[in-house]
């Protein structure tokens, strides 16, 4: 399984702007970024250079789960203490899933 680690690592952006789903999403991918490293850090027949490669991954992508999670917990506190709900836009025919 190749997998270019580079370009998840580099994929990994974090917007001010961003609702509560908008943050679970991104927390599932970096999740998912974290398994698949594993993944490849667990094959017996990956080389050392995948394998450092990887580690690197999940070191960077537990990083940013981090500051995910601190930034959901934040977000939630607030809508919590003031009370005030974040905009949600209704996503119409652009909704993918769930049909």
């Amino acid at each position: 399984m190749e997998v270019n680690l580079l370009y998840l690592v580099l994929n990994l952006k974090l917007f001010n702007m961003d609702t509560i789903g908008n943050l679970i999403d991104k927390l599932t991918i970096a999740n998912i970024r974290i398994w698949m490293a594993e993944d490849i850090k667990r094959d017996k027949n990956a080389t050392d250079k995948q394998i450092a490669d990887a580690t690197r991954v999940t070191n960077i992508t537990n990083s940013y789960r981090t500051d995910l999670i601190q930034e959901i917990d934040e977000s939630l506190n607030e809508m919590v203490s003031t009370g005030k709900l974040q905009k949600l836009y209704k996503q119409g025919t652009t909704k993918m899933y769930g049909k």
